[in-house]
């Protein structure tokens, strides 16, 4: 009988150190399962960080390169301007300067020999310092003109060149130098651009 108890106490022995065998076996199967998903959940944060940091770097290098191109284009169109600004007034002062006496009455009388006006209806409207200084001039070298009904008249509204203008005021034609530097500024465009890199 002592036998007995012997082996019964092995066999409950032997059958609570299975048992805690497989509790233990247990345990670490479930530690490990769980070390396992610890680690899968760390690296899908660490790869979702690591891909809102790409997104946020892409993000900002294109709101840097898009605010580059934007202060590009703005030192552009300021060079642009100033220098539009520049030749508008080069163009007004030299086409001014072109208009001293001598070129402004060969040029007046130029325009009137093309036969685009009709002298018995037109006026020739210049500045007043320029009529008080070219005149007698103009009535000299415009004799037939004059003689055909064209008036020379000073006006407030042209300060440098001239104005050719239907007596009725249905119209005219500008030669002051602002409007020529208009008219002359579009031809000048495409130097510019190239001067910008455009």
């Amino acid at each position: 009988m002592a036998q007995q108890i012997q082996d019964l106490v092995a066999s409950i022995q032997k059958e609570g150190i299975d048992k805690a065998n497989a509790e233990a076996a247990k345990i670490i199967a479930d530690a490990k399962e769980q070390a396992a998903k610890i680690v899968a959940d760390g690296k899908k944060e660490a790869d979702k960080l690591v891909t809102d940091a790409q997104r946020d770097i892409e993000l900002r290098d294109q709101s840097a390169k898009a605010g580059l191109k934007q202060a590009a284009r703005d030192v552009q169109l300021s060079l642009r301007n100033a220098l539009e600004k520049q030749l508008n007034g080069l163009l007004e002062t030299k086409i001014a300067k072109a208009y001293s006496s001598d070129n402004l009455v060969k040029l007046i009388k130029e325009i009137l020999l093309q036969d685009i006006v009709d002298p018995s209806k037109t006026e020739l409207q210049l500045s007043q310092k320029d009529f008080d200084a070219l005149g007698k001039t103009l009535v000299k070298e415009l004799g037939d003109a004059v003689r055909n009904g064209l008036e020379i008249k000073p006006v407030k509204s042209v300060s440098v060149g001239f104005r050719l203008s239907d007596k009725d005021g249905s119209g005219y034609y500008d030669f002051s130098d602002e409007d020529v530097a208009k008219l002359m500024l579009p031809f000048l465009s495409p130097a510019i651009a190239e001067i910008i890199g455009e």
